[in-house]
């Protein structure tokens, strides 16, 4: 079976769920521009606690910005599934369910790779814990074929590139320990900060404890 046969199975078997085509298209816009993986690094990297996972994903990010869109896309050069004869439903599809489809090329999927790559950083710091993010990874995945915006292969790559996107984000991290650089630069600025600030001179605990959240 081709894949552009699977599609169109998904096509037949699926696309009569209304529902089910709400769900897909609105789970495939949370990965849309990275948005829900450019979120939460930066939601990681505003907390103390967490700042170590954030700039970890920042890097990650930012390798797989350049590896996916920049040099892979380009370099394969695959048009979209909907562009083919053998899906010449997918218009009205899209049209019916008021999805936006992709123009630029689709090797590999985006949506895919920038997600998973989100959750390998986070399996890395977290574990266990971050098997929802995995899940929600997976979905996301699904969704783009369910949606006829991607091949599987598209999607199969941007789960194994996105994930090593994570790992090259977190090394590189972990090479250049800049975390701990600008850390002890905000540390050393922390009672100036308060000074500023509150205008206090020697902050209250509970003034402390809230910066000490943030620096």
């Amino acid at each position: 079976m081709t894949e552009l046969e699977i599609l169109n199975l998904v096509h037949q078997t699926f696309h009569g769920e209304a529902w089910l085509n709400y769900a897909m298209k609105y789970f495939s816009a949370l990965a849309a521009g990275g948005t829900i993986s450019i979120v939460l690094c930066v939601v990681l990297l505003i907390f103390k606690k967490t700042r170590r996972c954030g700039v970890a994903l920042a890097f990650a990010l930012i390798v797989d910005v350049v590896v996916v869109n920049l040099i892979l896309k380009n370099a394969v050069g695959r048009e979209r599934p909907w562009t083919h004869e053998e899906l010449s439903w997918a218009e009205d599809f899209y049209k019916q369910y008021g999805i936006d489809v992709s123009l630029d090329y689709c090797f590999p999927s985006g949506h895919t790779a920038v997600t998973f790559c989100a959750a390998a950083v986070l399996v890395i710091f977290y574990r266990a814990k971050a098997i929802p993010a995995v899940i929600l990874a997976f979905i996301i995945g699904l969704s783009r074929i369910y949606l006829c915006e991607h091949y599987p292969t598209d999607v199969a790559a941007g789960l194994v590139i996105g994930t090593l996107c994570g790992i090259a984000g977190y090394y590189i991290y972990k090479c250049t320990a800049v975390y701990d650089r600008v850390a002890g630069w905000l540390t050393s600025k922390r009672y100036v900060a308060e000074a500023r600030l509150f205008r206090l001179r020697r902050p209250n605990k509970r003034t402390q404890k809230f910066l000490e959240l943030f620096i």
